[in-house]
């Protein structure tokens, strides 16, 4: 007799699971925003762009992990984060994106290691975030989240 594999398990978001996910994504498109204006700007300098892509990304992981009605952690780690995100959810990112972002929650913020960050990360980091974000958006809508309305915050 052969087996049967039966579809991952989706949960129906609960209403306030739903609210605090928008609102971790509205942060999301928020932090993204500061990322690229900051990019943008030739007197920003560029670790402050790649720390909010970071975050941007962070964010967006948390808040698709949130839809699912799951607790999150406060943590930095994209990949650790990662692990908690539901069947129905790839990351579009590699495990090497993921690191790279993550080092910048640290490695943006403090001087010692700050002066490392250039253009070209700069600019990934904000690629890699954008992805993110695109895809924790695509994934609201499939789950009938309407994003239309999702504004930076």
């Amino acid at each position: 007799m052969g087996s049967r594999c039966m579809p991952p398990r989706r949960r129906s978001p609960r209403r306030e699971s739903v609210a605090a996910a928008i609102r971790w994504l509205e942060w999301a498109a928020g932090d993204l925003a500061t990322a690229v204006a900051y990019r943008n700007d030739p007197s920003v300098p560029f670790r402050n762009s790649a720390y909010f892509a970071q975050q941007a990304a962070e964010k967006a992981i948390k808040a698709v992990i949130l839809l699912d009605n799951r607790a999150i952690d406060r943590v930095h780690d994209l990949e650790a984060l990662s692990r908690d995100l539901p069947d129905d959810f790839a990351v579009p990112a590699t495990i090497d994106e993921l690191a790279r972002l993550s080092d910048l929650a640290i490695d943006a913020r403090y001087p010692d290691e700050g002066d490392t960050v250039d253009a070209d990360t700069a600019a990934r980091s904000i690629a890699t975030a954008t992805t993110i974000l695109d895809a924790a958006m695509a994934h609201f809508a499939i789950r009938g989240i309407p994003t239309d309305d999702i504004r930076p915050q």
